[in-house]
């Protein structure tokens, strides 16, 4: 046992309270505090390969409509309190409280109760038999304290002390959390065992040339690079070792289909889906993405990647056609005056702003592409460049035409609900910003989740993806595939396709390749 890890995160992580994670970032450290039920297997299937957790089995009801966990009775939190199946219960209330807004909620939806039947046995009870139940209950919700948590007010909780100074009961707990990094530390009591590490240290690099630096000189033991310069380069050090990730990630220009300061009303520009036709045929994603990225990267092909099982990636989306898109463009009115740069129609140019992330170089880089593209077809794109904080707030108010967004997708479909559906536009703390809005998705959403079968569940899943990129809410631009590096010393252990970070605790470090900061021990490690 023994020894540190030192990774980078590219943002800020604003606080620790799983059903309101909103980044990666945050949920890769807080993977490392809290634990579910029942842990992913290392392939992220939905409906075999789970191991315990905090249960360590379970049992299905004769009918499928409920799922009855049992609690390690050995179960406890870092503060010594021990995990009760109260506490489950009171994490599904946290989660689905509207409140909290958690990105979770709408998949949990068909989880009618949890109902606790005694101490260390937590029931869920459905409303529907339907193929992900089991991942539903089991793995997609980290389970919370209730004694440290229910006194609070729930709309406090995002800046409560406790969601930087959280309690969890998985093997690393917090140790130090400052402006530029987050310690954690082997809980050396934890009734799983002790991690194999000492030490895991997250350190805030924003700038990606920094993270080739810091992997090539040793200041980082793992970080996931999307450039394919900086892959050739690092491939290169003999020190460092490579693994190749799938492409989980897809970004996208989305365009906010109601006016920002009247929801109840179309926007002015994206409100007309022949002009986001029109936008999205102006712009060759394949030559842009293949410029950017060569082999990293590919043309998204909707809201999903090609890694989901239940990706339809055979779906025509518009494809480019610069004539096509002029002629559109002219026919929709918006015509190029002699002499001017800026098409226009009844005097109003054909203009509008990108908010854009500046903590995400990929994302910054194809903006500037994106305008030059749409600067030949006569439409201004003026970028907004601001901060993750900023850019998040921004979005989450809808108070944008368009936005850069980027998502990690799930392994399940379920993950669409919380972005797409109608029940998250009309929900004012719900993810749906772009105001989209389609019952025909929603049904077929609905039936692919709920199918008892996947030729079924296929079936609808291809049937939703088809509405939604008819519908064009958005312009599909790439998925990145990232390269996770490690140093060579460090034996890593599941290394799961959505989550690389998920065995953590697993990793390891022979003694006798160990570094002087791997010999630290835990007593320096806490002053």
């Amino acid at each position: 046992m023994g020894g540190t890890v030192i990774t980078g995160l590219a943002t800020d992580v604003a606080q620790l309270i799983p059903p309101m994670i909103q980044q990666v970032e945050e949920k890769i450290v807080a993977d490392q505090i809290f634990e579910p039920l029942v842990m992913s297997g290392d392939e992220d299937r939905l409906d075999t390969g789970f191991r315990p957790a905090i249960a360590d089995r379970w049992s299905w009801e004769r009918d499928s409509m409920a799922v009855v966990f049992h609690l390690n009775p050995s179960a406890r939190w870092h503060d010594g309190a021990p995990v009760r199946a109260s506490d489950v219960r009171f994490t599904f209330a946290l989660y689905t409280d509207p409140t909290l807004g958690s990105q979770e909620r709408p998949a949990l939806s068909r989880i009618d109760s949890v109902t606790v039947r005694d101490s260390v046995t937590a029931v869920f009870w459905f409303n529907a038999r339907y193929p992900q139940q089991f991942y539903d209950a089991g793995a997609r919700m980290l389970i919370m304290p209730e004694h440290a948590l229910a006194s609070l007010p729930r709309a406090t909780l995002q800046t409560s002390t406790f969601a930087r100074n959280p309690i969890g009961s998985a093997r690393f707990r917090l140790s130090k959390w400052t402006t530029s990094s987050i310690e954690l530390v082997a809980d050396t009591t934890n009734y799983h065992g002790r991690p194999k590490l000492d030490r895991v240290i997250f350190v805030k690099v924003a700038d990606p040339n920094a993270v080739v630096a810091g992997l090539s000189n040793g200041e980082l033991d793992a970080g996931e690079i999307a450039s394919p310069q900086d892959y050739q380069k690092l491939s290169a050090h003999p020190a460092l070792r490579s693994h190749m990730l799938p492409a989980w990630d897809y970004a996208f220009v989305q365009f906010n289909l109601a006016d920002p300061k009247r929801r109840t009303q179309p926007n002015r520009l994206f409100g007309d889906i022949a002009l986001r036709r029109a936008l999205t045929m102006a712009i060759d994603r394949k030559t842009l993405v293949a410029s950017q990225f060569d082999s990293l990267g590919t043309v998204a092909v909707g809201p999903m990647t090609h890694a989901q099982t239940m990706a339809d990636t055979t779906i025509a989306i518009a494809a480019y056609d610069s004539l096509g898109a002029a002629t559109l463009l002219d026919s929709l009115g918006w015509k190029l005056p002699a002499g001017k740069m800026v098409r226009e129609r009844a005097g109003q140019p054909l203009r509008f702003s990108l908010v854009v992330p500046s903590v995400s170089p990929n994302r910054m880089a194809m903006a500037v592409r994106l305008q030059e593209s749409l600067r030949r077809m006569g439409v201004q794109l003026d970028l907004d460049v601001m901060d993750a904080a900023a850019f998040t707030a921004r979005v989450a108010r809808r108070d944008y035409d368009a936005a850069f967004n980027g998502t990690r997708a799930e392994a399940s479909i379920a993950g669409l609900k919380a972005y797409w559906t109608v029940a998250g536009a009309d929900d004012p703390a719900g993810r749906n910003s772009a105001n989209y809005r389609n019952p025909k998705f929603d049904a077929h959403l609905d039936s692919a989740i709920g199918a008892r079968d996947i030729t079924t569940a296929r079936a609808h899943a291809s049937q939703a993806y088809s509405v939604i990129i008819a519908d064009m809410p958005a312009v599909w631009i790439y998925e990145p595939r990232t390269a996770q590096f490690t140093h060579k010393r460090i034996r890593t252990a599941h290394v799961a396709p959505t989550a690389w970070w998920r065995g953590l605790a697993d990793w390891s470090i022979p003694e006798a390749e160990r570094l002087p900061r791997d010999r630290i021990g835990l007593k320096m490690a806490a002053r």
